[in-house]
C-alpha cells in the first residue's frame, strides 16, 4: 500500500470502515482462530462453520461465503458499519490478480485514513448479492487475519440479512417486507448514511444514538457519551488502556471502562464494558458531539438470531435461551455455491 501518490490522482469519496479489533490483555478471547504462535489463522475456503456466537473465552462472528469471478468460497467478514465492500490484499494473489494503484480511494477506519489501491472485479456473489465490474479497495490492515475481505452496505439495499447463531447460519435475500415473526425484538432504525443503521438507546440514564456494527470485535463509545457517563456516576472499575486497530495502519488508543446497562427497545443489557476514545469514525459520521455508542461483536454475538431488513428499515433479534419459532423463515444454505 503507498502512501505516496501524484496530486494529479482524482479520488472517489472517502469510504468509512469501521470494522476493528481490540488489543488489551484484559480481554480474553479473540474473534479469529489462531495458530498455536497467537496469530490469526488463515481462511479455510472448506470450513462451513460460517456464524459464530459470542462465549466467555470468545467473540463471535459473521462471515458469509463469497464467489469471485467464479472463484470460491472465500470469507468475507459481514460489516454493517462498512459502507464498501473491500479485498485483502491476499485474495487478490489467490485470485491472479493485481492491485491498480492510478485509482486509489481514501478509506477511513477507526482511528484513521489512509489511500488505498483498488482493484477491478468482474462478479461477487454472496446470496442474493450480486457485484458486477466493480472497482473494490483493496487493504491488508490486522483485521483481515483469517478473512478474505468485507462485505460492506453498498449492495444491501432493499436486502435482509439474517444471522441464527443458535444453528450457525447465515442468509442474505431480498427483503419480502415481512413482519417479524412472534418473540422477536423489534427495532425502527434510520439510515445515518449509505445504510448504515442507527437506533436510538439509553446508556444508564444517557439518551444515546447506537450503531450496529457487526464488524467490530467490542463495543465502543465517544467521547460525548463517556463525558455524560462520569458527569453522573462513578465508575468503580478501574479503567484500563488499550489499543484499537482497524483496516488502516494507524492505531487508536482507548480506555475500557464498565458501563451502565444499555437499553435498547424492550431489552436490557449489563454486565457491558465499553471503550471510550475520540475515534475518528465518529467524525466522519458527525457525532463526535452527541452520546454514540457503536455496538459490537460482543453484544451482538450473545443473541440467538439477528435479523437486519434494510427495505423495513427494522433490526429483529431474538435473545439466546428464547427457542426459535418452528414456522419461521426458511432457510437457504450458502455453501452450495
Amino acid at each position: 500500500m503507498t502512501r505516496s501518490l501524484h496530486t494529479s490522482l482524482v479520488f472517489a469519496a472517502s469510504i468509512l470502515i469501521a470494522a476493528f479489533a481490540v488489543r488489551a490483555a484484559s480481554l480474553s478471547g479473540s474473534s479469529l482462530p489462531r495458530n498455536s504462535n497467537g496469530a490469526p489463522a488463515a481462511a479455510d475456503p472448506t470450513d462451513t462453520q460460517y456464524l459464530l456466537p459470542t462465549k466467555r473465552d470468545q467473540i463471535g462472528r459473521i462471515t458469509a461465503p463469497v464467489q469471485i469471478n467464479g472463484q470460491g468460497p472465500f470469507r468475507f467478514m459481514v460489516d454493517t458499519g462498512s459502507n464498501r465492500t473491500v479485498l485483502a490484499a491476499a485474495t487478490l494473489v489467490k485470485l491472479g490478480l493485481t492491485s491498480d494503484i492510478t485509482h486509489p480511494v481514501s478509506v477511513t477506519g477507526i482511528g484513521g485514513s489512509e489511500i488505498a489501491p483498488t482493484a477491478h472485479i468482474a462478479s461477487l456473489d454472496a446470496g442474493d448479492m450480486h457485484f458486477r465490474d466493480q472497482e473494490m479497495p483493496v487493504l491488508t490492515g490486522p483485521v483481515f487475519g483469517g478473512i478474505d475481505g468485507i462485505l460492506g452496505m453498498d449492495a444491501f439495499d432493499g436486502m435482509k440479512l439474517s444471522a441464527d447463531f443458535h444453528r450457525g447460519r447465515i442468509t442474505i435475500v431480498h427483503s419480502r417486507n415481512n413482519r417479524p415473526s412472534y418473540g422477536y425484538y423489534v427495532l425502527n432504525a434510520k439510515f445515518l448514511s449509505d445504510r448504515l443503521l442507527m437506533v436510538d438507546a439509553e446508556v444508564g440514564r444517557i439518551k444515546t444514538k447506537a450503531i450496529i456494527d457487526t464488524g467490530g470485535e467490542h463495543t465502543l463509545g465517544n467521547m460525548a457519551l463517556l463525558h455524560a457517563l462520569t458527569a453522573h456516576r462513578h465508575s468503580p472499575y478501574k479503567p484500563v488502556t488499550t489499543d484499537v486497530v482497524g483496516v488502516t495502519s494507524v492505531v487508536a488508543v482507548g480506555t475500557l471502562d464498565r458501563a451502565p446497562p444499555l437499553q435498547i427497545g424492550a431489552a436490557d443489557i449489563s454486565d457491558l464494558f465499553v471503550v471510550y476514545s475520540d475515534f475518528q469514525i465518529f467524525k466522519s459520521w458527525g457525532l463526535q458531539d452527541t452520546p454514540t455508542i457503536l455496538i459490537g461483536m460482543d453484544v451482538l454475538g450473545t443473541l440467538s438470531d439477528l435479523t437486519i431488513d434494510y427495505r423495513r428499515k427494522e433490526v429483529d433479534f431474538l435473545p439466546r435461551g428464547n427457542a426459535r419459532p418452528t414456522l419461521d423463515k426458511r432457510w437457504f444454505s450458502m455453501t452450495d455455491f
